[in-house]
């Protein structure tokens, strides 16, 4: 009688209550995806998981359809964003970690909150207001902090400065097309799954851009145990994303799904704590990251 009478959950608190969850889920993946570096590399194994999930989710798609679902536009909107994310994006993370070094291009790619955020207030007239905006920019400096890694690298040529800034573009477009597509079609399982078979084939067409060590090699059949497992996590951890998308607006639910890093570094401290070293910079980030979550959740609630 008493669950009877229990308000439902607003369309804000399921936002963010995705948003966490995505941002979970993808801490362990890249916890898991950290730990299969000697099986195969990111690339490889992004394909691997969607090889194992794409027929999961074909099915779920082809069991819950329904005819309002037949949107050209809403299809293309998915593709578009699968056809760059994770192949524009994802390529040119890599091959700005490989002329600039880990330690400058991963703290820039940090900036994807911020920059999805401004893509929302511009193209969908989201207005966040001051308090998200400023949870907004403790989150990514909170992620950059984390991300970096000073006095690791050598030289580095300027000339490629651009690369990383290409991949905050492709994924924020991404994300600003999935809420664009799931405006004119609420069904996250139909987006995730037209996303996910463009960007196989995409990966599959422009890998070969990739530096000769993240090139796709699928011949491995070691690995598709581990890979495939992790790439049903990671396809669980995006249906959260789409699904957090359909209830909320861009500017919040982008840098809570951005605190993935934080939820990866408590996993890590955990259990790898030989090859994790605890730094200023380290708790610092972490310190952002969770005040910036923590304000953003209050606001939208």
């Amino acid at each position: 009688m008493t669950a009877a009478l229990d308000p439902p959950m607003t369309d804000a608190a399921l936002a963010v209550a995705y948003s966490l969850a995505c941002a979970i889920t993808m801490g362990l993946f890249g916890f898991l995806v950290r730990r299969a570096e000697s099986r195969a590399n990111a690339v490889t194994g992004v394909l691997i998981g969607l090889a194992v999930s794409l027929p999961f989710m074909a099915a779920a798609t082809a069991y819950l359809w329904e005819p309002g679902w037949w949107s050209w536009k809403a299809l293309g909107l998915f593709a578009a964003a699968g056809a760059i994310n994770p192949a524009v994006g994802r390529v040119f993370l890599f091959l700005s970690i490989h002329r600039l070094g880990l330690a400058r291009a991963v703290p820039l790619v940090s900036a994807l909150p911020l920059a999805t955020a401004g893509l929302g207030i511009a193209f969908l007239g989201e207005r966040p207001g001051p308090i998200v905006l400023a949870g907004t920019l403790l989150v990514t400096g909170g992620c950059m902090a984390i991300t970096s890694r000073k006095g690791m690298e050598g030289r580095w040529d300027r000339r490629f400065l651009w690369m990383p800034f290409v991949s905050v573009a492709a994924f924020s477009v991404a994300h600003l097309w999935q809420k664009m597509g799931l405006v004119l079609v609420p069904s996250p399982i139909l987006g995730l799954t037209v996303m996910s078979l463009s960007g196989a084939a995409c990966l599959l067409l422009f890998g070969g851009l990739l530096p000769q060590a993240h090139r796709p090699v699928l011949g491995s059949g070691a690995a598709w145990i581990y890979l495939g497992l992790t790439g049903l996590l990671n396809t669980v951890s995006i249906l959260f994303h789409f699904s957090a998308l359909r209830y909320g607006d861009l500017t919040i639910v982008a840098p809570l799904f951005s605190t993935a890093p934080f939820f990866s570094l408590l996993l890590s401290w955990a259990f790898l704590r030989e090859s994790e070293r605890v730094t200023l910079w380290v708790v610092a980030g972490t310190a952002l990251v969770a005040l910036g979550g923590v304000l953003i959740g209050w606001r939208a609630l």
